[in-house]
């Protein structure tokens, strides 16, 4: 029996209280019980929390399942719509870390953690994991940030990145060194240090956290973690400097992208084999697979090309008509549509999928040079920032992308992207204004304006939204949450030194703050007593 998933709404869903209707009271008294769980799992993987708490209120047998995780498996796969599950090393670190800091969370913490003692064996343990931290965060009505720990190089910290489950962290520095730091019972520590010759340019993990790759001006490496080692894998020289590297989602294949075009490796036997070289006649700006690996863009300063996975082949699929230079590139969570942003004034084109071909089928204008487009986690919005003063919210109305909402700045628009979850986007000025933007009754709204007394260096939400940190020159980090439908500053850390970026790790509960030659770690706490940090 084949039963069609449910359609997501086209706005944010939220948990309905009321009694089911008497359409929904029909449907609840159909004979539903008699497909297998395996095929009503594949059905709730479609649903976000929202669609889930309200199958709870209309029958018995769908209540069970959801009580049985799987909202915390479709909370997760909501806040990391890319990302496949996290390592199952998560039941090692939730011993040696997590389940001692839930305990400073007063009784919830505390009953979560013997909750999850109870579920260890659980194939959803990392999820259900996830979800209790982001749950116990949420309901801290206020936060203190302990120090656990700091990376020290010789030069300026340039680039941090954590391992997909929040285990690991990567520094690189402008002293040509790279470190591997690691959670051991709550404090982190370094395990290794990797000095090159040349410029490092990038770092990314690979989705499954079994690998790392560092870019450098001539070429790139390859680690990956034996039994709880990270070693050498394959070094790939290349002529020409080296500006993105990436993972493909499935791990499979990894893309280095150089001035001269690029080069797909895949990981044949636990070695990487070089596959495929694209050539490019200028330099390659930005690099982005589609999320289910299938096909992968590559934007240069001459245009964009399309590629596409057939059989064990990379095919060119599409061209930019013309050659102006693409300065961005974005893929819907579907995968069905690319966005491209061009470096002439106020244009973004719009890419969609049809019977396997790529068309371009829209265009979206601002007065001034469109310098940011992202896809909302639910593929239904779009947002798009120029270098003036505004950003702008497209709505997917069928086939066609339709204008919904348009911010307006005093000063230069510096960032805006969304929020993990898609239910804030966040809007940065240089005028030391911070907007926040959320959906109310179906359309979206101004929630807050925060006016920061110094320069606003930078701002990142934490994995589940419900958290921002924002980076002022005033040497000070302070994180705002919502708190009862509000947002509110629930922690400041001070006397850091001038921060320059933050990142929250990928459960939420740690946070990265980089000031010159050290980036230093805190973790995430009630506040009871103590006063800020």
């Amino acid at each position: 029996m084949y039963v069609e998933p449910p359609k997501k709404s086209l706005s944010p869903s939220r948990p309905n209280d009321t009694e089911p209707s008497e359409e929904q009271a029909k449907f609840a008294n159909k004979d539903i019980t008699i497909l297998p769980d395996e095929l009503l799992v594949k059905i709730f993987s479609y649903l976000d929390t929202g669609d889930l708490t309200h199958c709870q209120l209309v029958n018995r047998h769908w209540q069970e399942l959801v009580d049985d995780h799987m909202l915390a498996l479709a909370y997760y796969r909501r806040c990391h719509p890319a990302k496949q599950r996290i390592s199952p090393l998560t039941a090692e670190r939730y011993h040696s870390s997590i389940r001692g800091w839930l305990a400073g969370f007063s009784n919830l913490g505390r009953e979560l953690a013997a909750q999850l003692d109870k579920f260890l064996q659980h194939k959803h343990f990392p999820e259900i994991l996830f979800f209790s931290v982001a749950k116990v965060l949420a309901k801290a009505k206020a936060l203190t940030c302990q120090d656990v720990g700091t990376i020290t190089h010789f030069h300026w910290v340039c680039k941090t990145c954590f391992s997909p489950d929040g285990g690991y962290l990567v520094t690189v520095s402008l002293d040509h060194s790279v470190k591997i730091s690691k959670l051991v019972a709550g404090r982190w520590q370094e395990k290794n240090t990797i000095q090159y010759s040349d410029w490092l340019t990038d770092v990314c993990f690979s989705l499954d956290g079994r690998h790392f790759a560092i870019a450098s001006t001539n070429g790139a490496e390859v680690w990956r973690l034996v039994n709880g080692q990270w070693q050498q894998g394959t070094v790939i020289q290349h002529s020409r400097w080296v500006n993105n590297v990436c993972f493909s989602p499935d791990g499979r294949h990894f893309l280095i992208a150089s001035t001269s075009g690029a080069k797909l490796w895949r990981l044949f036997n636990d070695q990487w084999q070089e596959e495929t070289t694209i050539q490019h006649s200028r330099c390659a700006n930005d690099v982005c697979f589609s999320p289910d690996g299938r096909h992968l863009v590559i934007a240069s300063t001459n245009g964009a090309k399309i590629w596409e996975l057939v059989g064990d082949q990379w095919q060119e699929k599409a061209t930019t008509e013309d050659s102006k230079s693409v300065v961005g590139t974005c893929f819907s969570p579907d995968g069905n549509y690319l966005t491209m942003a061009m470096a002439i004034a106020g244009t973004s084109t719009i890419w969609k999928l049809v019977d396997g071909e790529w068309q371009q089928s829209a265009a979206v204008e601002h007065s001034g040079l469109v310098s940011k487009v992202s896809f909302s986690p639910d593929g239904n919005h779009l947002l798009t920032a120029s270098l003036g003063r505004t950003a702008k919210i497209w709505k997917l109305v069928g086939d066609q992308w339709q204008q919904q909402a348009t911010i307006e700045h005093s000063g230069s628009l510096d960032s805006a992207f969304f929020s993990p979850d898609g239910s804030h986007f966040v809007t940065l000025s240089d005028v030391r204004t911070i907007k926040i933007w959320g959906v109310v009754g179906g359309q979206w709204q101004e929630k807050i304006t925060i006016q920061q007394s110094s320069s606003v260096k930078g701002v990142s939400f934490s994995p589940d939204g419900n958290h921002l940190s924002i980076v002022s020159s005033g040497l000070t980090v302070k994180i705002w949450g919502v708190v009862d439908g509000q947002w509110r500053e629930k922690a400041t850390i001070a006397n850091t030194g001038m921060v320059r970026s933050t990142s929250f790790s990928p459960d939420g509960h740690h946070l990265v703050t980089v000031s010159g030659c050290n980036a230093t770690l805190w973790v995430l706490k009630s506040k009871e007593t103590a006063d800020s940090c």
